[in-house]
């Protein structure tokens, strides 16, 4: 056999013994997601942006109120709009934007199980293996 060693192959040559119709892969321990996790995931948003979007919408109704005084105004000076309505308007869209700020930067659950997800997948080790090909 050793007089082979130098020998220059030219065609297939078959060995037994040795490992064939492998694959290597990287496997990770996976998250076990479940029905709640994915509920937070899909539908998680602070509760203060349901507030923000009941004020904001609030404020555009008095918007379109003030754009309907306004162009009645234009061609009939009687029809007075009160300071306290502009007032009303400003307020209800900066407690709005209040609001979507503090959802933004509080805790919720969808931000609470993200974070659960990255440091899982940060402080999971991962694994290299081989698998025989065709195998799941």
């Amino acid at each position: 056999m050793n007089d082979r060693i130098n020998e220059e192959i030219h065609q297939p040559v078959i060995v037994s013994g040795l490992i064939s119709g492998m694959s290597i892969g990287t496997w990770q321990e996976d998250y076990h997601l479940t029905g709640r996790d994915y509920e937070h995931l899909k539908n998680g948003k602070p509760v203060t942006f349901n507030w923000a979007n009941s004020i904001l919408l609030t404020s555009i109704g008095i918007g379109l109120t003030l754009l309907g005084k306004y162009i009645s105004q234009q061609t009939n000076p009687s029809v007075v709009i009160y300071k306290g309505e502009w007032i009303g308007l400003g307020v209800g869209i900066a407690i709005s934007i209040i609001l979507y700020v503090i959802g933004l930067c509080l805790p919720d659950d969808r931000k609470k199980l993200m974070r659960k997800l990255k440091d899982h997948f940060d402080n999971s080790p991962k694994m290299r293996q081989m698998m025989k090909e065709g195998e799941k």
